[in-house]
């Protein structure tokens, strides 16, 4: 049965978020476009950032067996404008400089529509990956990625299975973000990787790295 993708069924939820009839034609038309969408590890929502006044149409990407979320990826809808890319995970708000493959297009309500349902549809197929970093039989690292373009979408980093050392020469050598979080982009190559979600035949993967099909535990505090 298809997942009923950006529903607003009842009248109090076009209250509560004050949608105005052109964003009601753009919601209704971007549900016919994704009306038989599969779920896939996926969800579609309707709502409005914290900031300004413009009406939120996203998607969330998660790992369907942890149900770990990933990503959000949505558009800022403005009069007849529309901007999309990766968004805040907390405030849902766009990047200020944008990815390569952002979105800017104007036009009607039905076209910005088809135009969204065609970009999330793109996004739903990139293929998302997991790599893991193993050390004496244990995850001390993992990350997920778009592995079209090896872009970090969550990632771990426990210095307690790491090697000795590892985690001060990654601090030292400037891979690290924010709070101490050790970015695993400074680690050599993964040992292995799993096939999350998406077409992996556009994935650009690690020479040399193992594919696998069964994680064992993989322990810690994902960041971005």
């Amino acid at each position: 049965m298809p997942t009923q993708w950006f529903e607003l069924e009842e009248p109090e939820d076009y209250l509560d978020l004050e949608i105005t009839e052109p964003e009601r034609a753009f919601v209704e038309a971007l549900r016919s476009h994704t009306a038989q969408w599969p779920s896939q590890g996926a969800s579609g929502e309707i709502s409005r950032p914290e900031t300004g006044d413009a009406l939120l149409a996203y998607i969330t990407l998660s790992d369907p067996e942890t149900r770990l979320s990933l990503i959000d990826i949505g558009v800022h809808l403005s009069g007849d404008q529309i901007r999309g890319d990766r968004l805040h995970n907390q405030l849902f708000t766009l990047p200020d400089r944008p990815s390569a493959w952002a979105l800017n297009a104007e036009g009607s309500q039905q076209e910005l529509a088809r135009r969204t349902a065609e970009w999330m549809r793109t996004a739903l197929h990139r293929p998302v990956v997991l790599y893991v970093w193993l050390h004496d039989g244990y995850a001390y690292a993992a990350r997920y990625a778009f592995a079209d373009r090896d872009e970090t979408l969550s990632q771990l980093y426990n210095r307690q299975y790491a090697p000795e050392g590892q985690a001060e020469a990654l601090t030292e050598a400037g891979h690290v973000h924010g709070r101490g979080w050790i970015q695993t982009t400074g680690l050599p190559a993964p040992d292995l990787y799993l096939h999350i979600r998406g077409n992996l035949d556009q994935a650009a993967l690690p020479s040399g790295i193992r594919a696998a099909t069964q994680r064992g535990p993989i322990a810690g505090v994902w960041y971005e």
